[in-house]
């Protein structure tokens, strides 16, 4: 199986959505590793979740805290890391890990890329309060990774309208311990469905 185009899903904090997701073919799959956040993952859990997929890279989301990164990290066999203050930029490249930066705006993003000299792995930017054809102007100079603007087909109009890199969708909550809803994420992965690799 392969989708149409690059899939993260962040906050991460269950093995019914781990296994879900890698099944589907999402290429990242990311933790809160920030214990003061309320989808925060601590390094037990996820290294059990770690231990039951594989095909996927996982990503450290570093969410708003102010603690030295490696330190949040140094618990964690992670591929990648995710920062949400330009502040952090120049610490989280130093780590010799690939980067994402989260972006609420267009502005945002641009300034960190600038800020990291184009050395971020890509921008996650939220395009909930943006219009599409915006993205489309803008998004050839940036490497972009949309999250919040579309759902089940939409999606592919931001495929085929825009230049992004793909899209980023949030994991949930589990009914109980291996139970889940996957409609809100079937709806959209299911649209991105390859048939030529199916």
């Amino acid at each position: 199986m392969a989708l149409k185009t690059f899939v993260k899903i962040s906050e991460v904090t269950n093995l019914s959505d781990a296994r879900y997701c890698a099944g589907m073919a999402v290429q990242q799959l990311g933790f809160i590793v920030d214990p003061n956040h309320a989808s925060y993952t601590d390094p037990k859990t996820f290294q059990e979740l770690a231990d039951w997929v594989s095909g996927v890279a996982f990503v450290a989301e570093v969410s708003d805290s102010n603690e030295p990164i490696k330190n949040l990290i140094a618990s964690y066999a992670v591929d990648a890391v995710q920062i949400k203050q330009q502040v952090q930029i120049q610490e989280a490249l130093g780590l010799g890990l690939p980067v994402i930066f989260e972006a609420n705006q267009l502005i945002e993003a641009l300034e960190a890329w600038q800020e990291s000299d184009k050395q971020l792995d890509y921008i996650l930017l939220d395009a909930s309060a943006l219009m599409l054809e915006e993205v489309a102007a803008h998004g050839h100079e940036l490497p972009l990774v949309v999250s919040n603007a579309f759902e089940g087909n939409e999606v592919l109009k931001w495929i085929e309208k825009t230049s992004i890199k793909g899209i980023a969708m949030r994991g949930g909550n589990e009914i109980r311990p291996g139970y889940k809803n996957f409609d809100a994420l079937a709806d959209v992965l299911e649209s991105l469905e390859d048939d030529e690799y199916a």
